[in-house]
């Protein structure tokens, strides 16, 4: 792959613009609140496609963090305007809670961004909001908010563990901390703090059993550490391993992580990228998205896993697409975002939440849309993708390979179908080809039959040694289907 090297200056200059300019860019919060957003069920279901429903917000809203509970309802809040929506599916309406300005003194005179937000164990919902020391729980039953102080910077990402316990991270704190239940009525609940290396500015977490694992995206790397209890109560955490360990292969602004038994799974911020790394092999194996048709990194950014951990869904910051990877079938289907921002191109698709009540279900927030979405992965494609190879071997000495692509149709339309072509790798960060030429039999196929057929060139132009992916792609602009094949250059 080409390699992707960062001065410590220009990680901070990324993260400056990943963390500050979001917001700064756009308008300052208004106070001024409705307590029903909109009765008309059609004038909220603002746009959708065959996968997709999106539903308007109040102009300036800016919505990011996003949860949707047990019960069907999704919660998300208008970073802008210092609120909080509830959203019922069953009849699209929206009703607005304004968060009490006079409990907390607000210290920031931005607009509070608030990067996530969860559900515990015994149905409250919790948030916190860039640049306020302030934890937010809200009772969805009494429509109260309670805040929590104590904490020293913002939480950014946050996961409930078995106990009930909320871990989070601190972005620009270098912290990493826990919300545990006490039983003191005066003080329900204790924050503790663990002061991580100054500099790392963790991002993702997962916690499983008495495990944490940390991406830190200044260092750009996953940390395990191990966690540690007295009489039910965590007293600590002591760090096991960095990963990669020195002198390995790099990871590039590691944004999340889940992890299911040896094998680690992050999204490559500034990249094409979402990656499996084996723990016990220390090996590192890359699936890119589509090439952007803007010419840049897609940003893959948050991940939800699903059934059993064997599909992800991910958002890309800048493909205007919510994707999902399925891991049995080595194959990444992608849902284009039908809105756009007034005057842009790229929709920021930001957070994410299974709906525990349909598994097939992502809701999702678009900050620079002021609008949310829901996209129905139970819905198929109206075709499909293969190859009968798995495995291309393409030798450093300029030869050549040429790779059978089949799509066929998976409804019974006779309509004919246009489906546009495209190839990716993980030799470019932007899933593009380094010193590799890579060109289709055609741009496109209509799909007149059951099946059409078609090829993909490659030839060797001196790309360095190793084993990279190589994705190849249909799509009719709604939905992209990818598989992936093991690009192999010997040495």
């Amino acid at each position: 792959m080409k390699k992707l090297t960062y001065k410590k200056t220009e990680i901070i200059t990324i993260m400056a613009i990943f963390y500050i300019v979001i917001i700064t860019t756009l308008d300052f919060r208004d106070t001024s609140f409705a307590n029903m957003f909109d009765a008309n069920t059609s004038k909220n279901l603002v746009a959708h496609n065959s996968y997709i429903k999106e539903y308007s917000l109040e102009k300036n809203s800016q919505p990011n963090g996003i949860v949707a509970d047990r019960n069907g309802m999704v919660w998300i809040a208008g970073s802008n305007i210092h609120t909080i929506y509830k959203f019922d599916p069953s009849d699209n309406q929206i009703k607005s809670y304004p968060i009490p300005d006079s409990d907390v003194k607000l210290t920031s005179e931005r607009p509070l961004m608030v990067w996530s937000m969860l559900q515990d164990k015994e149905g409250f919902i919790w948030f916190s909001q860039l640049g306020n020391k302030v934890m937010w729980r809200f009772d969805p039953n009494t429509a109260k908010f309670y805040p929590l102080g104590g904490i020293r910077s913002s939480p950014f990402q946050m996961k409930l563990d078995r106990d009930n316990n909320i871990w989070f991270t601190t972005l620009g704190g270098d912290t990493v901390g826990v919300i545990q239940k006490t039983r003191n009525t005066n003080s329900p609940y204790k924050v503790t703090e663990f002061h991580l290396t100054n500099g790392t500015q963790p991002t993702g977490l997962f916690v499983d059993n008495n495990n944490l694992w940390i991406t830190e995206i200044l260092n750009q790397k996953i940390v395990k550490f191990k966690i540690l209890s007295k009489n039910g109560c965590v007293t600590n955490i002591v760090k096991e391993f960095d990963i990669p360990p020195a002198n390995k292969t790099s990871l590039y602004l590691p944004t999340d992580i889940f992890v299911s038994k040896n094998t680690i799974w992050t999204t490559e911020h500034e990249t094409n990228f979402i990656t499996k790394y084996n723990i016990d092999k220390q090996t590192i194996y890359r699936f890119p998205t589509p090439q952007s048709p803007y010419g840049v990194s897609t940003l893959p950014f948050w991940m939800r896993a699903v059934d059993n951990g064997t599909k992800i869904w991910f958002n890309e910051h800048e493909g205007n697409k919510i994707a999902l990877l399925d891991l049995v079938a080595n194959s990444l289907t992608e849902y284009d975002i039908p809105s756009r921002p007034d005057g842009g191109y790229v929709t920021y698709a930001l957070n994410l939440s299974i709906d525990p009540t349909n598994k097939n279900k992502l809701w999702f927030s678009e900050l620079n849309t002021d609008k949310f979405g829901v996209v129905d992965a139970s819905i198929q494609p109206p075709f499909a993708i293969q190859s009968t190879m798995n495995r291309i071997v393409l030798g450093n000495d300029s030869s050549s390979r040429i790779v059978d692509i089949e799509v066929s149709k998976t409804s019974t339309s006779d309509d004919s179908q246009r489906v546009y072509l495209n190839a990716s790798s993980s030799t470019d960060q932007a899933g593009g080809f380094f010193k590799i030429s890579a060109n289709m039999s055609s741009k496109y196929i209509d799909l007149k039959d059951e099946t059409e057929h078609a090829k993909l060139y490659l030839k060797n132009l001196s790309v360095p040694a190793g084993n990279y992916t190589l994705g190849i792609s249909a799509s009719d602009g709604t939905v992209t289907r990818t598989i992936f094949l093991d690009l192999i250059i010997p040495n």
